[in-house]
């Protein structure tokens, strides 16, 4: 049987993501200053695509849009800060506990999913639990240092890893795909830009001969490459899901991609390794149980 287009797009996102994170890692670039430039690398990207297929016209698309930007905003900023303060790997294998609350979110959004999955009493029991072994992980990760440390450091992150794919789908909604998947990462990327530079100005986080310094500028495109592949990928997985949570739950394995290259390269891992990897499998689990419904 052949795999579902989400599905086959997560993957792939996956792998973009675990890159992303590993050059943030091996570079350090100013957590304040990388995703400008990895938005300046994600516009030049898609312009051509923009040019070419013209941009939505629905109001809600660019209302839906301007949500996102303004949370994901902030969330890049902490994401990349989290990475410098921690790893990679803590930071991936943490994030995934945002798709189960989106995975229980969108039911107010979409209620005929629960009568959809309560039709099928065993799914409907599995999935329930999935979700009891979700927080038997992660209250064992509670007692990690490691891994309470880099919740602290990333708690927004989280907060806009569930609300963020909810409002991804509602953009979907307004938006012929062939327009949207490049609109959504130009002009989302245009728009985080300005909020970054308007609080560049006022509040002055970083100096700006480190913010427009070419070295900076030259890692941040690096790693801006590997973000929009990643951006595209996941923007269009959301046209053939019916539960925006499932590609949270399978960009989870970038945690195990990540873990595998800590193997092959001789890393010392830290941490509760096996709870976090619990919660990876669980977010697994969601995908593999959505399949048989």
């Amino acid at each position: 049987m052949l795999l579902p287009l989400w599905s086959l797009f997560g993957l792939a996102t996956a792998f973009f993501s675990a890159g992303m994170m590993l050059l943030q890692e091996r570079l350090r670039v100013n957590p304040y200053a990388l995703p400008f430039w990895i938005k300046m690398a994600c516009v030049i990207v898609t312009a051509p695509f923009v040019v070419i297929h013209g941009a939505p016209t629905d109001p809600l698309f660019y209302f839906y849009l301007a949500l996102t930007a303004i949370i994901y905003a902030i969330s890049d900023v902490v994401f990349f800060s989290g990475i410098s303060k921690t790893n990679a790997g803590a930071v991936a294998r943490l994030v995934p506990s945002a798709s189960v609350l989106s995975f229980l979110l969108w039911f107010a959004v979409d209620p005929a999913l629960l009568d959809k999955y309560l039709a099928s009493p065993v799914i409907a029991a599995l999935i329930f639990l999935t979700l009891c072994l979700f927080s038997f992980f992660a209250f064992r990760l509670k007692k990690c240092t490691v891994t309470m440390q880099t919740f602290r450091a990333v708690w927004f992150v989280i907060f806009a890893a569930t609300a963020g794919p909810m409002l991804t789908k509602m953009i979907t909604l307004y938006a012929d795909m062939t327009q949207a998947v490049y609109a959504y990462v130009f002009l989302q990327g245009l728009m985080m830009m300005a909020l970054w530079l308007v609080y560049l100005v006022i509040r002055k986080p970083v100096p700006l001969d480190v913010f427009f310094a070419w070295e900076t500028c030259r890692k941040g495109m690096l790693v801006g490459l590997a973000s929009a592949a990643m951006i595209l990928t996941k923007f269009t997985s959301f046209y053939f899901v019916d539960n925006p949570a499932y590609i949270p739950a399978m960009i989870a394995l970038d945690s195990v991609i990540i873990l595998a290259f800590y193997k092959l390269t001789g890393r010392r891992v830290e941490g509760d390794i096996v709870s976090g990897l619990g919660l990876v499998a669980c977010a697994a689990a969601l995908i593999i149980l959505k399949a048989q419904v």
